[in-house]
């Protein structure tokens, strides 16, 4: 009867990681499929005993049948079948001392509530570590010219900001005012700190060069729809491969840039991953 409890615990801890792999790996695999690959590998696992070679044979059948017998399975679905493997083991061996008094009924069935709810989280985790990861393809360095001035920036490029200007139709790229705030001319800045959102046409305390560079911006915010400054701006040239220079477009300065993704100063309009200026 203790070797038949072995090779449940082993078949549902198996199908376990097997589906989390597949889930990770993007692979459908058929339930009946993954179902046999546990078994079959919780049996040779259990009647093999603990010997290098009977633990290697269960792990090649665990990934042979569930994923094929293909050198690409054992490359691609296998680390991530060994780490959950490993991980899901240690675990439950760090768990035990503090389930030793439990009856094997509710000692199992907590050890599966783990494994199944870890496995559920690191998933999730994966998920997210990816999404940053590609997301992460979007940062680029950038140089803007504006107010006679270069400033560096670090900019995403979000394909969710498609906002335009309406009389010209160019891009809208938002840009921290605190990272531009150094290079600003102190007349901008007095200026700014004067106009106010609640008159956002009246900008009369801006000179007249300046006001030549001024267009209206309406954006949606959470609540409404409000109307900011949009400043054009000489020169955007973001680096890359290939590297493209952005001319005459728009910058509306953001005072609160904390939630930025990836910490940088600029939010750029979603042509930026276009090479067309």
């Amino acid at each position: 009867m203790y070797g038949e409890w072995l090779v449940l615990i082993n078949t549902l801890y198996n199908l376990a990681i097997l589906t989390f792999t597949a889930k990770v790996t993007r692979v459908h695999v058929k339930n009946t499929r993954l179902l046999m690959s546990s078994i079959c590998s919780s049996l040779i696992a259990v009647i093999g005993g603990q010997m290098l070679i009977t633990i290697m044979l269960s792990f090649i059948i665990l990934i042979g049948i569930a994923f094929q017998f293909k050198i690409r399975s054992f490359q691609k679905q296998g680390p991530i079948v060994l780490v959950a493997t490993i991980v899901i083991g240690g675990l439950l061996t760090a768990l035990q001392p503090y389930l030793k008094n439990l009856s094997v009924i509710h000692f199992i069935l907590i050890c599966l509530l783990v494994a199944f709810g870890y496995l559920a989280v690191f998933y999730k985790q994966w998920g997210f570590v990816k999404l940053e990861r590609v997301s992460g393809q979007f940062v680029f360095d950038t140089t803007l010219k504006i107010f006679d001035a270069m400033i560096p920036l670090s900019a995403f490029v979000d394909t969710g900001n498609q906002c335009i200007e309406p009389l010209s139709g160019k891009p809208v790229h938002f840009v921290s005012y605190t990272a531009l705030r150094p290079h600003l001319p102190v007349a901008i800045r007095k200026a700014l700190s004067e106009w106010q959102e609640t008159d956002p046409y009246d900008v009369s305390m801006f000179s007249a060069d300046y006001q030549r560079l001024i267009r209206f911006i309406h954006v949606n915010t959470v609540q409404q729809q409000a109307v900011v400054l949009g400043f054009r701006f000489d020169e955007l040239l973001i680096k890359g491969e290939p590297s493209q220079v952005k001319t005459n477009e728009y910058i509306v300065l953001t005072k609160i840039a904390k939630n930025f993704p990836h910490s940088t100063a600029a939010i750029l309009h979603f042509s930026a991953l276009s090479n067309n200026s």
